[in-house]
């Protein structure tokens, strides 16, 4: 399974509606704890995604290309809950809270595409934790 990746007519509509941005390497996306301002598709390059401390009980994972940043915390309005930094200079695509909420009211069809994101993401989640369980058993 390949990390968070959008579906391609999600990511379609994203490339469409976004703002381009581009990082230099070691540049924060978000920290752990901001309010969530959007999510970012990574367009090049790639994001080291875990927690800044304790990275033993979450290790960190390392996201690409096509790969969706921030979607929970953006859909309900929290903190995010992870930290994003550029691993290399890359590019994404940001698109707010308010333009993604509106979005999906016009696209219905595409909030199961955002349903299925968030699944793998759980599913990825509860992996890890299994294996941290395991380790320190």
């Amino acid at each position: 399974m390949v990390l968070l990746q959008a579906p391609a007519e999600f990511k379609t509509q994203l490339l469409k509606m976004g703002e381009v941005v581009h990082c230099p390497s070691a540049t924060y996306l978000f920290r752990r704890g901001e309010a969530g301002k959007g999510i970012f598709l990574i367009s090049a390059g790639s994001v080291r995604l875990g927690l800044d401390e304790a990275p033993a009980v979450f290790p960190s994972r390392r996201i690409g290309p096509g790969a969706v940043l921030g979607l929970p915390a953006t859909l309900s309005g929290s903190a995010y809950s992870l930290s994003a930094e550029a691993v290399e200079d890359s590019t994404f695509v940001h698109v707010s809270r308010e333009e993604l909420l509106s979005l999906l009211r016009e696209q219905h069809q595409l909030c199961f595409e955002v349903m299925r994101i968030l699944t793998d993401e759980l599913t990825a989640t509860r992996d890890a934790l299994e294996r941290v369980k395991k380790v320190g058993a």
